[in-house]
């Protein structure tokens, strides 16, 4: 089967039912597609009587930084629906429905031992033939980003700060403040 990438996300959050997981890797996140298979029946002589398509399966992976909430490795059949929303109001996603849901743990070079989710759908369809479980829409979620008053003391990484360029808030990787920086925090 092959596997195509469609999108990543940088910064998001990810909907499983009225779960919200917010502490998402940053660039983690992705929906690909696992294309349908094709099968041709042919006649003796080898032209082509008929033609067959499984459905494709889309899925939805990120990884979550791992806290002191327990976690445990393993498959759930029906994990509901899942979906990952940008923190820009306005942007569209994808939800898919009626997923598996396969845990796993894996090591990643900034962040340590990371949960790493897979959603995958079952390529289901509806009578005419087209996939019924995914869904677009659009977020309605709005990142609000404030200025942090006192830094004195504090480690802006473990802290969750974020620094502004340009128009874009990017997460602060220092453990120390620096001088004449504005960091800021979502929410």
């Amino acid at each position: 089967m092959a596997y195509k990438k469609i999108i990543g996300w940088d910064e998001c959050v990810a909907q499983n039912g009225s779960t919200v997981y917010d502490d998402i890797v940053e660039n983690s996140a992705s929906l690909s597609v696992e294309e349908g298979e094709e099968k041709e029946a042919t006649l003796e002589g080898g032209s082509a009587e008929g033609r067959k398509q499984k459905a494709d399966k889309y899925i939805i992976e990120f990884d979550r930084r791992l806290g002191n909430e327990g976690f445990t490795p393993g498959f759930v059949e029906n994990a509901g629906s899942v979906g990952i929303i940008p923190k820009a109001a306005g942007a569209v996603y994808a939800e898919l429905k009626g997923c598996s849901l396969k845990k796993t743990l894996k090591q990643n070079s900034t962040d340590g031992l990371v949960a790493h989710y897979l959603y995958k759908t079952k390529g289901s369809t509806d009578s005419v033939g087209n996939l019924d479980d995914i869904e677009i829409k659009e977020s309605e979620i709005a990142a609000v980003f404030t200025a942090v008053s006192n830094t004195t003391g504090k480690n802006p990484y473990e802290e969750g700060w974020y620094i502004k360029e340009d128009d874009i808030y990017k997460h602060a990787f220092e453990t120390t403040p620096r001088e004449n920086v504005t960091y800021y925090k979502m929410g």
